[in-house]
């Protein structure tokens, strides 16, 4: 085993693509291919499943990449530390990976406020699904990422944190919440009922091959909506919502600094269910400096709305 094949194997859990992460690193495809048996001969293992979407990770190679990601993050700090004998500017690192949260964005936008001018710092925000995060806090991508639990989802992405050495701290719980277009039918109202937007088209966050409970969405009573539209980013979600009679359901800390004013916000009255929003770490690990300070941010953020409402 040697850094470079646990290199490889982290880009190809970047792109899930044998073609794509070849690429990426500038080898051929059968180099690639090679340095990954070689690594599932080492060990006896079957890190991967090739199928017409690509490659998936097995249960064993997501373990895999659990270790590859703690080898290379200490032999990174081991490099930087000895390093940092020979020049005291090493930067301010901040690294996060949420679901698509407006809260988060707001926090990050508050972190950077705190960075002296002309000082060495290098902060990554990432919004993606939420088995993006999971993935991104597990091969250090990240140092944690942002999510929810709810009572649909709670007890298969507890399993999976235990699986993965992560540990979940909550935040804050909310009721579900409805976002609509100021100008929207239901916009005047005060509270609603699922039976009175499901007539509505309703815009979610696409979640790709993912399985059922890595979804953003709540489970809500009647039936869900006829129409259905799907985005990958944040800022498209609340465009269409904008501009059409289209809806979508959150938390309900709208952020208007980071969304616009122009959304309703109203709450959902007699939810099948409720959103903890949390963050992930790797269990037993100290969180790093940037990031507490991050935590204290939001966490000030969202005590702060939830005392205000």
């Amino acid at each position: 085993m040697t850094f470079q094949q646990l290199r490889y194997i982290l880009e190809l859990s970047r792109h899930n693509s044998i073609s794509a992460a070849a690429h990426a690193l500038n080898i051929s495809q059968p180099s690639l291919s090679t340095a990954i048996k070689d690594l599932e001969k080492e060990f006896s293992l079957t890190l991967v499943e090739r199928n017409r979407h690509g490659i998936t990770f097995t249960p064993a190679g997501l373990e895999f990449l659990n270790y590859a990601g703690r080898i290379l993050s200490h032999a990174a700090a081991m490099h930087d530390h000895f390093l940092a004998q020979k020049r005291q500017d090493l930067p301010q690192i901040l690294a996060i990976s949420s679901q698509h949260y407006p809260f988060a964005d707001e926090a990050f936008i508050h972190a950077l406020q705190r960075v002296q001018p002309g000082s060495f710092c290098v902060f990554t925000l990432r919004e993606g699904r939420t088995s993006q995060v999971i993935h991104d806090v597990v091969t250090r991508e990240s140092q944690l990422g942002i999510l929810f639990l709810s009572h649909m989802n709670e007890r298969f992405l507890q399993d999976l944190f235990h699986k993965n050495k992560l540990e979940f701290t909550p935040l804050c719980a909310f009721t579900p919440c409805l976002y609509v277009r100021s100008g929207h039918p239901l916009a005047a109202c005060q509270h609603v009922v699922p039976s009175q937007f499901t007539e509505y088209p309703c815009v979610r966050f696409e979640q790709g091959h993912d399985k059922s409970p890595f979804s953003e969405e709540l489970l809500l009573p009647h039936r869900a909506s006829r129409q259905c539209i799907y985005v990958t980013d944040r800022s498209t979600l609340f465009s269409v919502i904008r501009h059409t009679d289209a809806y979508t359901i959150g938390t309900g800390h709208a952020a208007p600094a980071i969304i616009g004013r122009h959304l309703a916000v109203i709450p959902i009255e007699n939810p099948l269910d409720t959103m903890t929003v949390g963050w992930i770490k790797m269990a037993g690990e100290p969180l790093p400096e940037e990031a507490a300070h991050y935590i204290t941010i939001l966490t000030g953020l969202l005590k702060g709305r939830e005392s205000s409402s």
